[in-house]
């Protein structure tokens, strides 16, 4: 057996839609096409806004699509990150920025806040990561080499004023905790691992290895959401698609097209593919 170890990491705060049937399906083959193993694991860091009706409705989906998995591994809920941040103090700061105040000032250069809580100390407020300003290379899987600098981005949040933490600092960890070597998500995260992977060299890790599957828009040209109520699998379910039917629409996105199901697709998988952004159909295919 492969020593790769993937894993399925949905948020229990909306229902599974097409987008999710891609990034999930591309991290089942994934690990799956090498022997490795597969993970699944709830984030649910943000507890005000995870349901558990929803995280229910999660399994039957996966279920529904024939996703499975090698072990679940404890949700974020009961993990405890205040030792991981401990271990981050050294690059750590307290920021007393509003959200306001941020987002209409921005970031300086080197991404810190704008109010310099970098370099004065503070007895509250958000704790965040000090990034180291400079370009970053981002080798992917599919989009190949990026160079981004993370302090276009911005000092990460990793503990909120009321104590709770962020997902930076949750899915590193959690990462690390689990083994996980290898990231399968959508492309719109890829600037993150400018981010993410100097957490992951703050805690003397070696980051994942990553790949970025395209981005699935609405037929508004945003991402797919709670707005595009339509694309969700339990509608599509309800309007008469199969499983075969969304394997069906979302494989080609992969490159993978002729396929009906993973198991068809295995043989054929393949890290890179024909587009970068595909557009979702409201509407359950003919035939």
């Amino acid at each position: 057996m492969s020593n790769v170890v993937g894993r399925l990491a949905p948020t229990p705060s909306g229902h599974l839609h097409l987008g999710n049937a891609l990034a999930f399906g591309a991290a089942w083959l994934s690990a799956r096409s090498v022997g490795g193993r597969l993970l699944l694991r709830f984030e649910d860091v943000d507890r005000g806004r995870a349901r558990p009706e929803v995280e229910a409705g999660q399994r039957a989906d996966l279920a529904w699509l024939g996703i499975d998995w090698d072990e679940e591994v404890s949700p974020q809920r009961d993990r405890d990150y205040r030792p991981w941040l401990q271990a981050l103090a050294p690059t750590v700061y307290r920021c007393a920025c509003t959200r306001a105040r941020v987002a209409a000032e921005g970031f300086r250069a080197d991404g810190g806040c704008p109010g310099g809580c970098r370099d004065t100390p503070r007895v509250g407020g958000r704790v965040r990561f000090r990034i180291s300003p400079g370009e970053v290379v981002i080798s992917d899987r599919r989009f190949g080499t990026n160079r981004v600098d993370p302090a276009r981005l911005g000092d990460p949040v990793l503990q909120r004023e009321d104590g709770t933490f962020s997902y930076t600092l949750a899915v590193v960890a959690d990462d690390l905790q689990d083994g996980v070597s290898e990231v399968v998500r959508g492309a719109d995260l890829l600037e993150q691992v400018a981010v993410q992977s100097q957490v992951w060299s703050a805690f003397g890790a070696t980051p994942p290895t990553w790949l970025h599957v395209p981005l699935v828009l609405g037929e508004d040209g945003k991402k797919l959401s709670k707005s595009h109520g339509s694309t969700e699998l339990r509608a599509l379910r309800a309007a008469g698609w199969s499983a075969t039917e969304v394997w069906r629409v979302v494989l080609p996105w992969l490159g993978l097209s002729g396929a009906d199901s993973l198991s068809s697709a295995l043989a054929s998988w393949q890290d890179r593919g024909p587009v970068d952004a595909v557009v979702a159909p409201s509407t359950a295919p003919g035939g």
